[in-house]
């Protein structure tokens, strides 16, 4: 039987959890299940924050790109008929922005696929009253399915965004839990290459430098940790259009010794989880559903602490694997690290229980096999 052939059309593949998670099913699918390409709208190198392109690249999977060169490019479609011209996919693998979307209805025809599918890892989209325009929703109800990463998510794609329920399907996010796995081993070096002293309580948050992620609520429950005598050091790994803001509250905050931005890291499971005592994410109530970010510490044994935020009660269980707060609450925040600062046991065992949910429930096998059926089942016949 012919390898089906799966087409990935994207923008330009930035650092995030959706094109990290992608990064993984297809080092994972291609070239032995599914052969896999991609095709990027705009460069590689306009994605702010840096691009998994190179990774992507260097896994054996053939990327074009530079169809769009500007925001309203006439000569898009032009410049798409010619790299796909005599090309022949069973199934488009989409990212549901406006612009994919458009070009992916004349990709679908170029290159006769016989199903397009999408998948959507946010829920809000920052500063728009609704995640997708009109034009976007009429595309997204008319794919072969569309993915959602929780079910709570689902809820709100029908429910707010008015999408299609009958090609909604739930597959979540996961990751690799032999990877990202508790490393007693390397914590002391780890800590000493990021200049921890010993008696320093490091808390990480891994997230892009962006308005969503509010890193602000950070550095004031930081400052609030300080003025209370908690000898805490923020570690923030990320980077965005936020980095001069965030670094200018931190100044401003007095927390210039306590605060150190690490910018990308791809070495998080040795460099910088075992270094930690606690992981946050403080994200504001748009974007956020089931993080990679948070996944990934939870695997590597960190108990969390995070905004009631998107999916993210789906995911951290408060009061098992760690505490829930309302978002832009610094109060409650510090209060709950407080909490787990005074008691390490607690944090261990919620670090304990945190591992376990990934390993049971969020792992990249799961997700592996749940992508490789759906593709198999829309191209026809082919499971995983």
């Amino acid at each position: 039987m012919t390898t089906p052939r799966v087409l990935y059309v994207g923008n330009s593949f930035p650092v995030a959890g959706s094109e990290t998670l992608a990064l993984e099913l297809f080092r994972r699918l291609h070239p032995t299940r599914f052969h896999v390409e991609a095709l990027l709208l705009k460069s590689p190198g306009t994605a702010a924050g840096g691009s998994l392109a190179g990774e992507l690249a260097a896994s054996g999977i053939s990327i074009r790109s530079g169809i769009l060169r500007s925001r309203l490019d006439p000569l898009g479609p032009f410049r798409l008929a010619c790299s796909l011209a005599g090309r022949r996919f069973d199934l488009l693998f989409i990212e549901p922005g406006r612009n994919v979307l458009l070009l992916s209805a004349l990709a679908r025809w170029l290159v006769r696929a016989r199903a397009v599918v999408s998948w959507i890892h946010a829920t809000g989209k920052w500063g728009r009253p609704s995640q997708f325009n009109a034009t976007e929703r009429w595309f997204l109800r008319r794919l072969d399915a569309v993915v959602a990463i929780a079910e709570t998510q689902r809820d709100y794609l029908v429910r707010d965004e008015r999408l299609n329920p009958e090609n909604l399907t739930v597959i979540h996010n996961g990751v690799d839990t032999e990877r990202f796995r508790p490393r007693p081993e390397l914590r002391a070096a780890a800590r000493s290459a990021l200049g921890l002293a010993d008696g320093d309580f490091a808390i990480g948050i891994v997230a892009s430098l962006t308005p969503e992620k509010a890193h602000g609520v950070l550095i004031e429950t930081a400052a609030r940790l300080r003025a209370d005598g908690l000898p805490a050091r923020l570690l923030l790994a990320g980077e965005g259009g936020e980095r001069s803001a965030i670094e200018a509250a931190i100044a401003n905050a007095g927390l210039a010794g306590d605060a150190t931005l690490l910018g990308l890291r791809r070495d998080l499971e040795r460099t910088l989880y075992p270094a930690l005592d606690l992981q946050v994410l403080v994200s504001h109530p748009f974007r956020e559903t089931l993080p990679i970010s948070l996944m990934e510490g939870m695997a590597c044994g960190l108990a969390v602490v995070a905004t009631r935020v998107g999916s993210v009660p789906d995911l951290v269980l408060d009061g098992e694997t760690g505490f829930l707060v309302s978002p832009g609450d610094s109060g409650a925040l510090a209060g709950a690290i407080h909490a787990l600062v005074r008691h390490p046991g607690r944090r261990a065992a919620y670090g304990d229980a945190g591992r376990e949910r990934i390993v049971e429930h969020f792992s990249l096998e799961r997700t592996l096999a749940a992508y490789a059926d759906l593709f198999g089942r829309l191209v026809g016949g082919v499971s995983g």
